[in-house]
C-alpha cells in the first residue's frame, strides 16, 4: 500500500511539472510586452519632389488606432515663405503611410478671397503661409481637431511677421475629410481677465502695427507645436505661444527683449463646440515660447517649454493645479542639459505594470546645433529623468510623441532641408535597455 501511494504521488508531481513547463513555454501577453520593439519608417520623403522639406510635425492616435501625422509642406524652406498644411494616415502602427491629404494649400486662394486684408505696401499675388499644425483628439467622441495659423509672412520682401490668424478644422472620419475652417483668433486677442481686448465702444485695441492684439500688445499667436491634450475630466486643452511682431514697416526690427514672448491656453469643456481663453503666462522676462503639456496621475498638468535665448539653454517647466487655466512654479530645470534652443516632444502614458503615469520627452541635445536626438523617461512627475537614450546622432529638428493602443510609443521627427521625416515605433523595454 505504501509503495502504491508513493508511485501515485510521484506520477502526480511529474504531471504537474510537465504541465507547468508546457504552460511556461506558451507565449503570453506579458512575454510579448517584455520583448524589445524598434521599427523605423519614413513618413515624408523629399527627394524627387518639388518641395524643400516638411517641418513642425505633430502626431496623434485616434481611439480606433489610426495614426495621423501632420506637418507643414514647405516648397521653400524659410519660416516666412509660403507653405501648406498636410496630414498622412497610417492604419498599421506606422508601418506604411498614405499620400498627403491637404488641409490648407498655399495656392493664393485665401488671399484672393480676402484681398482687402493685404497691406497696400505688399504684393497682390500673395501666397499663404499656413503654419504650426497642432492636432488634438477627443477620445470620447472620436473627433480630431487640427489647429494652425495663417501668418502674414513677408510683406513685399520684409520679414515682419506682424500678426497671425488662428483657425481649426475637424474630422469625424479618421482624418480622411476635414470641415470648413473656424477662426479663433479673437479668443487669443484677450484681456488679462479672459474677455476680448476691446475698448468701451467694443472696438478692438490694436498693436503698434494697427492689428488687433492681446493685453500685452501681441498680435502673433502660434498653436502648439506638437499636439494638444484631453484631460481625464474630458476637457480639451491646447497650448499657444505668443509674441509681438518682429518689426514694423520702414522702421526696422523690434529687439528680442521687447517682443514679449509668452504662452497662453485655450480650452473646451463641450467637446469643441465652444472654446475659451485660459490665461497668459511665462512672459514678463521669462520668455516662454514653444511648449508641451501632459496630464499627471493626480490630474495636475506639467508644462515643459523652450524659452527664448540667443544661444544654448536648459528647459523651463511649470505646473497647473486647476486643469490648465493658471500656471505657476516656474523654474529652469537643469535636468535637461544646455543645448540648442528648440522645441521638444512630450507625452504622458500609463504604465500598466507599475500602475503609474510616466512622462516621455524628446529633443535634440547638442550645444553645437540641431542634432543628437534623445529620448528621456520620468516616473516622478518630471522631477528627474534617469533613463535616456540617443535615437539619432545626426541632424534632428522638431519632434513629437504619441502612444498606440498596445502601449508602444511613436516618435516622429524631422531631419532638415531636403531630408526625410521619420517615424520610430518602440516600447519601454527597448528604451530601458542600455545597448
Amino acid at each position: 500500500m505504501i509503495q502504491i501511494k508513493n508511485t501515485a504521488c510521484v506520477t502526480f508531481l511529474s504531471l504537474l511539472f510537465f504541465i507547468f513547463n508546457c504552460c511556461s513555454s506558451i507565449p503570453n501577453a506579458k512575454y510579448r510586452d517584455e520583448k524589445e520593439l524598434f521599427q523605423k519608417t519614413i513618413v515624408w520623403r523629399v527627394e524627387g519632389s518639388s518641395v524643400d522639406g516638411y517641418r513642425i510635425p505633430g502626431v496623434v492616435v485616434t481611439p480606433k488606432g489610426t495614426i495621423l501625422a501632420f506637418s507643414e509642406e514647405r516648397p521653400i524652406y524659410g519660416d516666412a515663405d509660403p507653405k501648406s498644411i498636410v496630414v498622412k494616415r497610417s492604419e498599421d502602427k506606422g508601418g506604411t503611410w498614405s499620400q498627403n491629404i491637404y488641409i490648407e494649400n498655399c495656392n493664393g486662394e485665401y488671399w484672393s478671397v480676402h484681398s482687402e486684408e493685404i497691406d497696400n505696401y505688399d504684393v497682390l499675388d500673395k501666397k499663404e503661409v499656413w503654419t504650426n499644425p497642432a492636432p488634438l483628439v477627443d477620445k470620447q467622441t472620436g473627433r480630431i481637431f487640427i489647429f494652425y495659423a495663417l501668418s502674414e509672412g513677408l510683406v513685399n520682401g520684409e520679414n515682419l511677421q506682424r500678426y497671425t490668424k488662428v483657425f481649426y478644422k475637424f474630422s469625424d472620419d479618421e482624418g480622411l475629410n476635414w470641415s470648413d475652417r473656424v477662426e479663433v483668433t479673437g479668443i487669443l486677442n484677450s484681456r488679462e481677465d479672459g474677455f476680448p481686448n476691446k475698448d468701451r465702444d467694443e472696438n478692438w485695441i490694436t498693436d503698434v502695427n494697427k492689428f488687433p492684439c492681446d493685453f500685452l500688445g501681441r498680435a502673433f499667436h502660434m498653436p502648439g507645436p506638437g499636439h494638444g491634450i484631453q484631460l481625464s475630466n474630458g476637457r480639451l486643452l491646447l497650448q499657444v505661444w505668443n509674441r509681438t511682431a518682429l518689426g514694423t514697416l520702414k522702421k526696422g526690427e523690434i529687439s528680442l527683449d521687447e517682443r514679449r514672448y509668452g504662452i497662453s491656453t485655450i480650452y473646451s469643456d463641450d467637446h469643441g463646440e465652444t472654446w475659451k481663453y485660459g490665461s497668459s503666462f511665462a512672459h514678463n522676462g521669462l520668455n516662454g515660447s514653444e511648449s508641451r503639456i501632459a496630464e499627471l496621475q493626480n490630474g495636475d498638468i506639467y508644462l515643459n517649454t523652450r524659452y527664448v535665448k540667443e544661444k544654448n539653454s536648459h528647459r523651463m517647466i511649470a505646473y497647473s493645479y486647476d486643469k490648465g487655466i493658471t500656471w505657476g512654479d516656474f523654474q529652469i530645470d537643469q535636468n535637461f542639459p544646455l543645448s540648442n534652443t528648440c522645441d521638444a516632444g512630450l507625452i504622458a502614458f500609463k504604465d500598466e505594470k507599475q500602475n503609474k503615469t510616466l512622462l516621455l520627452y524628446s529633443k535634440n541635445e547638442s550645444p553645437e546645433g540641431r542634432k543628437n536626438l534623445v529620448i528621456r523617461l520620468s516616473s516622478d512627475r518630471g522631477k528627474s529623468w534617469p533613463i535616456s537614450k540617443i535615437i539619432d546622432e545626426g541632424p534632428a529638428l522638431y519632434s513629437d510623441l504619441a502612444v498606440l493602443p498596445d502601449n508602444s510609443i511613436l516618435l516622429i521627427y524631422e531631419t532638415g532641408k531636403k531630408s526625410p521625416v521619420y517615424c520610430i515605433r518602440f516600447n519601454l523595454e527597448w528604451l530601458k535597455n542600455n545597448r
